[in-house]
């Protein structure tokens, strides 16, 4: 096999095969892959959706019509019913697996990061195939904003989470075409996509059917995944043994190569927490000195503070065009840096009474993109 650790993420429509439940004959099919992968000496994650699909069928025949129930409630309901299957599955080919819920909050922190980390170390070397969701009984976007978004963007972290190699998006489409297929019956499919750019992103279009995500997550998921070294691939997982075919290098579907090297862990957690709420932009003169010598950003270089952010989290740089140039863990946080921006250091505490560094980011917390 070209790859050796893997994290396959299975869409709700491919574990449902279309239907408004569970399809055992499909999932067992992805268990003969993923059992034949490990045979041949490969590392497996799964992160799988369905829960929230298993637990809406499993209630509807309960609930009157048009009964409000949120998602958080579907899928507590469905979660135990979508480990059961897989665990039986598994079982029939005598392979333990393992539950693994998180949320955003689990790995923006550094230590939930390492302990989260070495769980699935320890799952893996004990020889089970970990299944990873995330924790929605307590992912609650709107008031903690600690939800990771859906399963794609998930996957995405939890491949840089075990330094995986390649991390496989199964669903029910091709991969990324040059236009919307449902419409254009001779859409063309891109095979392989080196960088995401405005142009590639244009191209995506929004979920359908029972999942919560469409290609634009899976786009955002590949760039989160191939900044942390890991290749990507977006395939139709209906296609049979897809999931093999692309463990072992076959072209199938859309592949999104690594750009290089794989970046040290701290550099890959800081990339897998980059806030959503807010970036900074900074001046032509700082974006000189991130790209080509790799400087610190100071106070001095910041142009604009964008939405709203903690100090400590992790944040985009852009520059005045929109370009993503670097990610970083703030000294400051968004209202502190709005106040200090465009000055010298040496006036960070005459401004804010107090300092916590020269640096809005420091070179060391710094990882380019």
């Amino acid at each position: 096999m070209r790859y050796r650790r893997i994290v396959a993420k299975f869409g709700t429509s491919l574990l449902t095969a279309g239907s408004d439940r569970l399809d055992l004959e499909a999932m067992s099919r992805l268990v003969g892959q993923v059992v034949r992968l490990r045979r041949e000496g490969c590392a497996v994650v799964i992160v799988s959706s369905g829960a929230q699909a298993a637990g809406r069928h499993r209630l509807a025949r309960h609930l009157p019509a048009r009964t409000g129930i949120s998602r958080q409630a579907f899928a507590s309901i469905g979660q135990s019913h979508l480990m059961q299957s897989w665990d039986e599955l598994f079982d029939w080919h005598d392979t333990v697996v393992a539950q693994v819920l998180l949320t955003r909050r689990d790995l923006s922190d550094r230590l939930g990061y390492l302990n989260a980390r070495n769980t699935l170390r320890d799952l893996i070397e004990a020889g089970t195939v970990p299944i990873v969701n995330e924790n929605d009984a307590v992912a609650l976007d709107q008031v903690l904003a600690t939800r990771i978004g859906e399963n794609d963007s998930l996957s995405a972290y939890v491949a840089n989470l075990i330094d995986a190699d390649l991390l496989a998006i199964l669903t029910d489409v091709e991969g990324l075409y040059e236009s919307d297929p449902r419409t254009s019956p001779g859409a063309k499919l891109i095979p392989r996509i080196e960088r995401i750019d405005a142009a590639v992103e244009s191209l995506a279009s929004g979920a359908h059917g029972p999942g919560t995500g469409g290609m634009v997550t899976k786009l955002n998921a590949a760039r989160i995944a191939t900044q942390g070294g890991v290749d990507v691939v977006v395939a139709s997982g209906r296609a049979p043994g897809a999931l093999v075919a692309i463990a072992s290098g076959q072209e199938l579907g859309t592949h999104f190569p690594a750009p290089g090297d794989r970046l040290e862990s701290r550099k890959r957690w800081i990339i897998s927490t980059i806030s959503r709420t807010g970036h900074l932009v900074v001046d032509e003169g700082a974006a000189a000195a991130l790209r080509g010598k790799g400087r610190s950003l100071l106070p001095a270089g910041v142009a604009a503070v964008t939405g709203v952010f903690d100090r400590g989290e992790a944040v985009e740089v852009r520059d005045a065009g929109g370009e993503r140039i670097a990610a970083g863990l703030t000294n400051y946080a968004s209202g502190e840096i709005e106040r200090i921006r465009g000055l010298r250091s040496d006036r960070i505490t005459g401004v804010l009474g107090y300092a916590y560094g020269d640096e809005v980011i420091h070179r060391d917390n710094l990882v380019m993109l």
